[in-house]
């Protein structure tokens, strides 16, 4: 055993000592073709003998991506906390002042979405401390676009119709069509803003779709919080284990 690690550490740093002698070369002289295939022979072997090399460095490879795209995803949840978290035009539900905010991409004929709401009202009613904003993004057709505007422009003027219009919408089983969320809107009373869409939705929409492109979130339902980023239908237990995690480490801060 003894010797077959010195082997393959002399074989390691063979490998180190020819890749810095290539990298060196072009300061001093250029490889020869033999010694070009020399050095390409002596990595393969390498390579082909001790197989273990390349899964460590596959690994490592592996390791350093994960760490910049985290990297990456910090910086970025740092340069749109604001639009994220705090946009007024966003519905929200939850803590009126809050120590952690949940960013919930949702589109209104999304079936996942539709189970995952509950989860998520039981997250706000067990932890008071919690707000979810609503980033609505009508990416399922027509008749998302049509909901999303209606919902928007009675959070804008009628924000105490919100909650019970979001909940008739997102509690029919199928699909919407314009029939169903005129029918939502009457019940609600909401019905004088089907036909009367704020100024303010198509940037509020646009915003979140973009958003929602930056984090690299393909479909609803997605959720943005502290530094977690979770897409699709999860399960409670992991929803409150995040939360408890994100609460935990703002309170230590």
């Amino acid at each position: 055993m003894k010797t077959k690690l010195l082997a393959l550490s002399s074989s390691i740093s063979a490998v180190l000592l020819a890749t810095q002698m290539a990298w060196a070369a072009p300061a001093q002289m250029d490889m020869t073709d033999m010694q070009q295939d020399k050095f390409n022979q002596m990595v393969k072997e390498t390579l082909v003998n001790n197989p273990e090399i390349l899964k460590e460095a596959i690994i490592a490879l592996q390791a350093h991506e994960q760490n910049k795209v985290k990297e990456q995803q910090a910086q970025s949840l740092g340069d749109n906390s604001a639009a994220l978290f705090n946009n007024k035009m966003d519905p929200w539900m939850g803590a009126e002042n809050p120590e952690l905010t949940i960013a919930y991409f949702t589109d209104f004929n999304c079936p996942y979405c539709k189970k995952i709401e509950p989860l998520l009202d039981r997250l706000v009613e067990e932890y008071p401390e919690v707000r979810v904003v609503y980033k609505l993004v009508p990416i399922l057709g027509p008749s998302s676009k049509e909901a999303t505007e209606l919902a928007l422009t009675v959070w804008e003027n009628e924000p105490e119709k919100f909650a019970e219009l979001h909940r008739k919408l997102m509690s029919r089983p199928s699909r919407l069509d314009s029939g169903a969320i005129a029918k939502v809107g009457k019940i609600t009373d909401t019905d004088e803003w089907l036909d009367n869409t704020a100024a303010s939705v198509e940037t509020t929409i646009n915003g979140s779709m973009g958003l929602m492109r930056e984090f690299g979130l393909s479909g609803t339902p997605g959720l943005i919080f502290a530094d977690q980023i979770v897409g699709g239908l999860v399960p409670y237990a992991q929803l409150e284990q995040q939360v408890k995690a994100a609460l935990a480490a703002k309170r230590k801060k």
